[in-house]
């Protein structure tokens, strides 16, 4: 009888293989990488990858989700010592700050080479979508809290807000993805803050 594998075991497993499968996307790029190049890197067998993921498109989304969900749980258990919700923005906008440029670049290049394969398959388009969802809904309910504790304008659009602060997180990033310095990176982010600020509170 062979030995029964845990669940344990499975999560580690599954975590060396996308490990390995963002090692690859960064080295060649989501479109270029493929199953046997990461079955190279890993040295394991197509048929164990298989058995865990069934497409290299299949690892991103695992990759995104998992990235997003830490976010949302890290997050929400700070915010369990931060009952004011300006707080709460203040200390994703403290987020931001803490990431290195040189890090932000490399997650950025490796979603945006994702998003414009994905633009072609509605399929895709749709996982990424409930994938961004949650990043919404996250702020949503952090504006939501504002308007009721008042500390936000009474007459916020809450997914208008939402979107504005990822929309500064997001294009900023590509402004800076090919050049620009740290501290010019993050003195802009400090106005950027002042300005949602001004824009939730009214």
């Amino acid at each position: 009888m062979s030995p029964k594998v845990t669940q344990a075991y499975k999560d580690e497993k599954r975590a060396v293989i996308l490990e390995g499968a963002l090692h690859c996307f960064i080295q060649k790029g989501f479109q270029a990488t493929t199953i046997d190049d990461i079955v190279r890197h890993l040295g394991m067998s197509k048929g164990t990858i298989y058995s865990y993921f069934s497409s290299k498109e299949e690892m991103y989304i695992q990759m995104a989700d998992d990235k997003m969900n830490a976010m949302v749980e890290n997050s929400s258990e700070q915010f369990k010592n931060m009952p004011s919700a300006a707080d709460q923005i203040r200390y994703m906008f403290d987020r931001f700050r803490r990431q290195s440029l040189d890090e932000l670049r490399k997650w950025l290049a490796f979603h945006l080479e994702f998003m414009l394969y994905a633009a072609r398959q509605p399929e895709l388009t749709e996982r990424w979508n409930q994938y961004a969802s949650k990043a919404l809904l996250f702020m949503q309910e952090i504006m939501e809290g504002g308007i009721k504790t008042g500390e936000f304008r009474s007459d916020l659009d809450i997914a208008a807000a939402s979107r504005l602060f990822w929309s500064v997180r997001d294009g900023l990033a590509l402004q800076f993805m090919l050049s620009g310095e740290e501290t010019e990176y993050k003195s802009i982010i400090n106005e950027m803050e002042k300005k949602v600020f001004r824009y939730i509170i009214g």
